[in-house]
């Protein structure tokens, strides 16, 4: 391992273990992991963050996942973890646009209010396929947090198989933009269903095959998505991939400051609560994110932000 990079492999390591809710499904974090590191040489993290520590510039955050009746205010997961990330990209002078269904926009705008972060949010519909070509052109770089990207034959599945076309806005439009425009983009995902994983399908549908659920979707394409960016980074939730990008970018900064912490990482989930967001592995609106329970999500955090202090210190030499 290049000793440089080794504070970014640690924070690979944690914040991608298999700790999801047994109602999803199991074994599918290690491969897909595996399949990212094979198209990205570098921790994924730090790929990620150096995209993103440049001169202050204009960054579109595209999250939000929501299901009428059984997630009708968004999942937890995306949400949480995009204004962290968002945090920490205003500290370092960027300008960030929030991209969400309307149906999902009011928790994220509260939770922006929440922490004092300056963003505006645009509320998309279905078929808005000029407002997605408009914000593409005014953007420097593009980052999806648990966003369903499409399969080979355009429809948006859920982990499970269960198709959300009908309802969720397709976004592939935005990043399909920006590439063709040469301007960076980023997925932070956690399932192969989701926008960046296109840049791993053709490993994951070997490797995972049982996982694209092929038979169940009406259409017979699978749910791993087709749509591809230019870094993936994939993690237990996207929530704990924003809080490993976050400390890359620390890193990069050589600023612990900027790291997300344990504290806020359980304030925010028990905020989430109060705004009615879903944690994705239960259906129900408590404190766990894809089924793992808030403390355990903040032990991780922290131990993310310890990677980072002590990669930065110097530490003076034993006497004994």
């Amino acid at each position: 391992m290049n000793s440089e990079n080794v504070a970014f492999e640690n924070i690979d390591r944690v914040m991608s273990l298999e700790l999801q809710g047994s109602a999803l499904p199991y074994g599918v974090k290690a491969a897909l992991y595996d399949a990212a590191r094979t198209v990205h040489h570098s921790p994924l993290v730090k790929e990620a963050a150096l995209i993103l520590n440049r001169a202050p510039c204009t960054i579109g955050v595209v999250t939000g996942a929501q299901v009428p009746d059984k997630m009708p205010l968004g999942e937890n997961d995306g949400p949480l973890g995009s204004v962290i990330l968002a945090k920490a990209l205003g500290k370092l002078g960027h300008k960030i646009v929030f991209f969400t269904d309307t149906a999902a926009a009011e928790p994220i705008e509260k939770l922006l209010t929440w922490l004092n972060i300056d963003a505006e949010i645009i509320r998309l519909e279905p078929g808005d396929i000029d407002t997605q070509k408009t914000a593409a052109k005014m953007l420097d770089v593009g980052v999806a947090v648990e966003r369903l990207g499409s399969n080979p034959n355009g429809i948006l599945y859920g982990a499970t198989g269960v198709s959300r076309s009908s309802f969720r806005c397709n976004t592939d439009t935005i990043f399909n933009t920006l590439t063709a425009l040469g301007k960076p983009t980023i997925g932070i995902a956690d399932g192969g269903n989701e926008i960046g994983c296109g840049n791993i399908r053709d490993i994951i549908i070997g490797s995972l095959e049982e996982f694209n659920f092929a038979e169940r979707t009406p259409c017979g394409g699978g749910i791993f998505s087709v749509v591809p960016t230019d870094v993936l980074v994939i993690a237990t939730s996207s929530n704990l991939g924003c809080a490993g990008v976050t400390a890359a970018l620390a890193l990069l900064n050589e600023d612990p400051s900027l790291c997300h912490t344990d504290h806020v990482e359980q304030a925010l989930i028990a905020k989430g609560v109060e705004l009615g967001l879903t944690d994705g592995g239960s259906g129900k609106v408590i404190a766990a994110v894809d089924g793992v329970a808030a403390h355990v999500h903040a032990s991780l955090v922290s131990i993310m932000e310890a990677i980072v202090k002590r990669a930065l210190t110097t530490a003076a030499e034993r006497d004994f």
